[in-house]
């Protein structure tokens, strides 16, 4: 849902709620100026950014340790998945 500022000033209780349901985005000038996003969605997305950091860690150290390398097949035997 894209709302103007003014429109934003107008109907913020309104678009809190709808922002539960899905992201508004606040325009200024015609571009984008803020995002509303629901508080159950913004946990999601900080628990996801959070996952990637530490699949980027994980993947940044067997590239740089190879010993810490594990090929697919012996970490699905590993996890049960074999």
């Amino acid at each position: 849902m894209l709302v103007t500022v003014t429109e934003a000033k107008a109907r913020l209780g309104e678009l809190i709620r709808d922002a539960a349901e899905e992201d508004v985005v606040v325009v200024r000038h015609g571009h984008p100026a803020a995002v509303l996003v629901g508080a159950e969605r913004y946990d999601a997305v900080l628990e996801e950014l959070e996952d990637l950091k530490d699949r980027l860690s994980v993947y940044e150290s067997a590239q740089s340790e190879p010993s810490l390398r594990v090929g697919f097949d012996k970490m699905a035997a590993e996890l049960g998945m074999r």
